[in-house]
């Protein structure tokens, strides 16, 4: 069995608690409303436990972004970076496939 560190838990579990807030943006903002419908078809397409599952892949990726700008970053890790990460990071475009964006340089 594989072992998990505390803090990666606790990643996986903001990574969901983002994907879940995300989907449910208030309708005033245009640009998440088209994010908030993308991830409802992934949730439509894949079901809850897939995605769940899904998500929780992307713990590394977000932790090394994170080391990146720890030091800088003004806001919190839960409810600003993590978020803001998804947004940037994770194309929804295939509701069976929500994949990373593989960006050049890191």
């Amino acid at each position: 069995m594989a072992e998990y560190s505390k803090d990666s838990l606790e990643t996986a579990a903001s990574l969901w608690e983002a994907v879940l807030a995300l989907r449910s943006r208030p309708i005033t903002d245009p640009d998440a409303i088209g994010l908030a419908l993308a991830i409802d078809r992934a949730f439509d397409a894949l079901g809850t436990a897939a995605l769940r599952l899904a998500v929780v892949g992307w713990t590394d990726a977000v932790e090394a972004s994170w080391r990146e700008v720890e030091n800088d970053y003004p806001l919190c890790f839960d409810w600003d970076f993590v978020p803001g990460w998804i947004i940037d990071h994770v194309d929804w475009s295939d509701p069976f496939h929500p994949a990373l964006i593989q960006r050049g340089g890191g």
